[in-house]
């Protein structure tokens, strides 16, 4: 192809010069770029180690009032994303810290969000009216639109893994936040003993708000994901994963974010697999290796990393079971039908 079509000379070409004064770009000069062979994610495999963030996030207790602030979280921040507020492609993590006696006021947004409790013993989390415990281990939805708010009232510094989709949502330019009222009372007047006597039973009150698409069960406590973990048959790897569901479809918990507990057994790598979608883990217990690309991770308790689109992945407990919370977006590229995954 000549200059004047691929513009490679010395010179712009006058033609190209006009396509661009018109705001206009060739395709056949890009058309590689925009239709890649395979997907070619800005991210690559990244670790936050809790040596570090801990430190980090008591600091931010005396050094941010809960009271000026919407909510005091520190966001894990790729760096390969320039300074946008994502941690992997579609997803941004966290840590959210409260001190006894705090509260983060209440609040609702399109962006689907859970909580995973680190070190959560008698806090809890208010979603559209329903009181949710949290106890280490323990997931907490908050659905699209859903009123909530988190409240301390142990006498302990309480710490939880927050995930949300506010950066797809973003770039669908989709997003929506409505802060409630910080002065209402009555938003946190919940009978928590009515909704202790519902989650025994694997129930929810006909009454209890629901939001379409997403799971009306908002509060998965961990002692349940454990034993579950413990009764299920592993895999030719040793590996046992197990979904968190929608219990009224089967299916993931909500329509964007996808969840997972995973017991990795002792020094027994996984099938090495790839999907078309990204995930970030929680290291929730034990100690361990993942090997993802071409990069490799030592992890343990409460270790963040990422899998970005199409990277093979592997993981190896080492000296021990490892349990790790994934949460993933796979579900969005399922019910896009764009899934793609191997195994090797």
């Amino acid at each position: 192809m000549n200059d004047a079509v691929t513009g490679t000379g010395n010179d712009l070409p006058p033609y190209l010069a006009d396509l661009y004064r018109a705001n206009l770009h060739p395709l056949w000069d890009r058309y590689k770029r925009i239709t890649p062979r395979e997907p070619k994610p800005r991210d690559t495999p990244f670790i936050w180690r809790w040596r570090d963030v801990e430190p980090l996030l008591h600091r931010a207790v005396s050094e941010v009032p809960i009271e000026e602030i919407e909510r005091r979280a520190l966001i894990m921040t790729h760096p390969n994303f320039g300074g946008d507020t994502a941690t992997s492609a579609n997803m941004l993590g966290a840590f959210t810290v409260l001190d006894p006696g705090e509260q983060a006021r209440p609040h609702r947004h399109t962006g689907a969000a859970l909580r995973f409790a680190v070190k959560a013993e008698g806090a809890a989390t208010i979603v559209n009216g329903r009181w949710c415990e949290m106890h280490s281990g323990d997931l907490i939805l908050t659905p699209p639109m859903a009123w909530h708010g988190h409240i301390n009232q142990s006498n302990r510094r309480i710490i939880w893994f927050d995930a949300a989709n506010m950066p797809l949502l973003c770039a669908l330019n989709a997003h929506f936040f409505e802060a409630g009222d910080p002065t209402n009372d009555d938003f946190w007047k919940v009978d928590a003993g009515e909704e202790r006597i519902w989650q025994a039973a694997g129930l929810a009150s006909p009454e209890a708000a629901t939001v379409p698409g997403c799971s009306p069960k908002f509060h998965y406590p961990g002692a349940a994901t454990r034993d579950t973990l413990a009764a299920t048959a592993p895999g030719a790897d040793g590996a046992r994963t197990v979904r968190y569901v929608n219990p009224a479809t089967g299916g993931a918990v909500m329509p964007t974010l996808d969840c997972y507990a995973v017991r990795l057994n002792a020094d027994s790598p996984t099938r090495t697999r790839r999907g078309a979608y990204t995930s970030m883990c929680l290291v929730v217990s034990g100690h361990g290796r993942s090997r993802i690309g071409d990069a490799e991770f030592e992890w343990g308790p409460n270790d963040v990393f990422t899998i970005p689109s199409w990277h093979w992945v592997t993981h190896e407990a080492r000296g021990g079971e490892a349990d790790l919370f994934v949460v993933s977006d796979r579900v969005v590229f399922e019910r896009l039908e764009l899934l793609r995954e191997e195994w090797r």
